[in-house]
């Protein structure tokens, strides 16, 4: 059988998000065992990242066949899961998951965005903002923030959403200070919310799609914030999203061609996770998510076990895509001007 490096970020840190990243972990290396595959464990640190040559020193040295992605970057910087991915593409070893440009145009959120608006694929109408621009916003409120660059709902909390244009302009300052890279305010979707999970490659397969309706919750926010996906003792962790109750075939296929369409507009391939809400019966798109959670109780993990396919076999199937597709995207990432006050 193949030999398969897991490899994770080694961090001293008490966030959730990140220290869930080692359950998962656990969760791969049992999956694959099961199926046979020889195991390898890395760790990598902020010292292996500056020290490139002896990273790939340490890689070489398990001889593995394919390399299990899972590293996410650090805590204080997320961007360095960019950077490893253009690492990983140089040295010429399939790894799971997605490249260097999907991770990074996932990451920019507001790049994502162009990039989805301009292909045609539907996204709320928004800004981005770096400094506080007065009365110059002109939204539609109930209106949603957030970070431009995190994920795993970092910066997501009860004062993203905002009803008013008094709230928006009291909250903006705190947001803008906790989050110097700038954020995004964009329209508040309020129906209901869909993930798809696709495998693979263009065209991609279909693991599921799911669906949240918030008004099965009336006690918790209208929205996933980062405790909701974090904290077993927040009011929104009991969220979790099922198979949709009512939804027609017109609709499905909608929400299929609409997912697929983000998936290869940012370059994704391997997992990725589309995330749309719904508003007077027209479909967004308000995140992508390549190299979604893996744990065994995630959301692709019951997407998949919903269709029929273990999680062992899922996990399995990934290793299978990396080695078959064979794909290292070009070790390089572009550069783009944004101003610090634009629509989307």
């Amino acid at each position: 059988m193949a030999k398969v490096l897991v490899v994770t970020a080694k961090e001293e840190t008490e966030r959730s998000d990140v220290l869930d990243v080692l359950r998962c972990r656990n969760s791969v290396v049992d999956a694959l065992s099961s199926n046979g595959y020889n195991i390898g464990i890395l760790e990598i640190t902020k010292e292996d990242i500056n020290h490139l040559n002896r990273l790939e020193a340490k890689i070489l040295r398990h001889d593995p066949d394919c390399i299990f992605n899972l590293f996410e970057g650090f805590s204080d910087d997320s961007t360095k899961e960019v950077s490893f991915a253009i690492f990983l593409e140089s040295l010429k070893i399939p790894f799971t998951g997605n490249g260097s440009m999907a991770l990074y145009a996932s990451l920019d959120k507001f790049l994502a965005k162009k990039l989805l608006a301009m292909e045609g694929v539907p996204v709320p109408q928004g800004v981005y903002l770096k400094h506080a621009v007065g009365n110059v916003i002109d939204l539609p409120c109930p209106a949603f923030i957030k970070p431009r660059f995190e994920d795993g709902s970092v910066g997501i909390d009860e004062t993203s959403l905002v009803t008013s244009k008094e709230e928006l302009n009291k909250v903006l300052p705190h947001k803008l200070s906790a989050f110097p890279a700038g954020i995004i305010v964009e329209e508040f979707l309020e129906g209901r919310e869909f993930n798809v999970g696709l495998v693979g490659v263009p065209p991609y397969e279909v693991v599921g799609i799911s669906m949240i309706d918030y008004k099965d919750y009336p006690d918790v926010m209208p929205f996933l914030d980062y405790r909701a996906k974090w904290d077993t003792n927040s009011p929104g962790y009991k969220i979790s999203p099922e198979n949709p109750k009512i939804i027609s075939d017109v609709a499905k296929e909608r929400l299929i061609w609409i997912a697929k369409r983000a998936g290869i507009t940012l370059s994704c391939r391997g997992y990725f996770r589309v995330d749309l809400r719904e508003k007077d019966g027209r479909l967004y798109v308000i995140d992508v998510n390549p190299n979604p959670d893996l744990n065994v109780d995630s959301g692709l993990a019951n997407q998949s076990r919903r269709s029929g396919l273990s999680y062992e076999a899922l996990v399995s199937y990934l290793v299978e895509i990396a080695l078959k597709e064979n794909l290292y995207e070009p070790a390089k990432q572009a550069i783009y001007e944004v101003p610090e006050y634009s629509a989307i």
